[in-house]
């Protein structure tokens, strides 16, 4: 079987705030929301996991609301919030999806 999108796997610096056991590569859900909506869209994410779908939305200029049953990804959800409202995580993260 053949992948349609040819993207890595999940990098290193894509868990630095914990694992999700499902997490999908952020180059994939970028394309998927630039394929999708515009600046200052919403997008909602019912089974939010770690919260890919809030990082790249947040890197794309769109509005995010993510939710989840489990406590403990909401917890690695909001540690990646924090981590990407840094104006250097957000560039580097830009950066490195830009590359792909």
């Amino acid at each position: 079987m053949k992948d349609v999108w040819p993207f890595p796997a999940i990098a290193k610096w894509e868990k630095s705030c914990g694992k999700h056991p499902t997490q999908k590569p952020l180059s994939i859900l970028n394309r998927i929301i630039l394929a999708t909506t515009k600046e200052n869209d919403w997008i909602l994410d019912p089974f939010t996991g770690s919260s890919t779908t809030g990082i790249a939305a947040k890197l794309n200029n769109r509005k995010f609301l993510g939710i989840d049953l489990d406590e403990k990804f909401l917890e690695i959800s909001e540690k990646r919030k924090k981590e990407i409202d840094n104006p250097d995580t957000f560039n580097l993260h830009k950066n490195k999806i830009k590359l792909i």
